[in-house]
């Protein structure tokens, strides 16, 4: 059963859609700070408790939907060179270990990437406001820094998401044995 909402403009609604979620993921020093080494790979620690932070879920209010990565407005890209071509809804909520927020998708680009060529990862563009150098343990993932300070940029449509499949545009999900299969 699709949770895909198409209305009378062809623009596509998903409600409940991942965005993001608790976890370590693989960051190279270059994004992190100058006094890390810059090609290498460092494990970062994104908690619950900064991912629903009330400012953090109030800044992926109604944030542009995008085609690739690009960090848009004031300093960046601004978004009518980069193309919006969705947006978040104005309800963004973390339960567990995940965050959602309803997507809603404009163009007939994205539209395409997502239903015909199976372009369904997404991924966040956010600032962080402190990358604390604190390691530690996340169940059996080690971490050198903690993300804190959270605040979101865009959501980007992209071919791999360093959250994986579980971070995708999923308006709908079947179960074959034990294998999840989103269903275009």
């Amino acid at each position: 059963m699709s949770k895909r909402e198409v209305d009378v403009n062809g623009f596509v609604t998903v409600r409940g859609n991942p965005i993001s979620k608790v976890g370590v993921f693989p960051y190279l020093g270059k994004s992190i700070s100058s006094k890390c080494e810059p090609e290498r790979i460092y494990w970062v620690y994104r908690p619950a408790e900064e991912l629903g932070r009330a400012e953090t879920l109030e800044s992926f209010k109604k944030v542009p939907i995008i085609n690739d990565h690009t960090m848009i407005g004031t300093g960046f890209t601004p978004a009518e060179v980069k193309g919006v071509e969705g947006v978040t809804g104005d309800e963004v909520w973390l339960d567990g270990e995940f965050l959602y927020a309803d997507i809603k998708i404009f163009s007939e680009n994205l539209k395409h990437e997502i239903y015909e060529n199976e372009k369904t990862e997404l991924s966040m563009g956010y600032r962080v406001g402190e990358w604390d150098p604190t390691p530690g343990m996340f169940g059996d993932q080690h971490y050198d820094f903690v993300q804190r300070k959270i605040t979101g940029n865009h959501i980007a449509l992209v071919d791999q998401g360093r959250m994986g499949a579980e971070i995708a545009v999923l308006d709908g999900i079947t179960f074959d044995s034990m294998e999840v299969r989103v269903d275009k």
